[in-house]
């Protein structure tokens, strides 16, 4: 194991992502990783998430717009985009480009990523996809 920084543990992370390699996540998470959001403990759920997630937008990548650290704490803004390709929660693949903000809050512990809070703009996706309507302006 490695100790790094937040913006090291980010890099790696979405570099991994963007290559489809959820098995480097076994480095950059501790194993009794909890998710806030979600309430999912550990690496094998964060993975199977990312796998069905990976499995709906097969040209899935992160960009990473911003890294804050403190302490042993960081946030991470990154911009989501890919087609809708496969099954997401039920819907059937629609081709639709989307392009989707995430703010993450993650503790570290030992270069590992112990806590996450936050995650994807669920609103936006769906009102991307077409399963919500876009708000309408005043």
């Amino acid at each position: 194991m490695t100790e790094r920084t937040a913006q090291e543990l980010v890099k790696t992370l979405y570099e991994a992502m963007n290559a489809r390699d959820l098995d480097a996540l076994d480095d950059l998470f501790a194993p009794d990783f909890l998710d806030h959001q979600d309430g999912q403990h550990g690496v094998e759920a964060l993975k199977a998430q990312l796998r069905s997630f990976l499995g709906a937008f097969s040209d899935l990548h992160v960009d990473v717009e911003e890294v804050l650290s403190a302490g042993d704490r960081f946030a991470s803004r990154t911009t989501v985009s890919g087609t809708h390709d496969g099954e997401l929660m039920g819907l059937a693949p629609s081709g639709t480009a989307i392009s989707v903000s995430a703010i993450d809050i993650v503790r570290m512990h030992h270069g590992r990523a112990v806590e996450r809070w936050g995650g994807l703009d669920m609103f936006s996706l769906l009102v991307q996809l077409g399963v919500i309507p876009q708000p309408q302006s005043a």
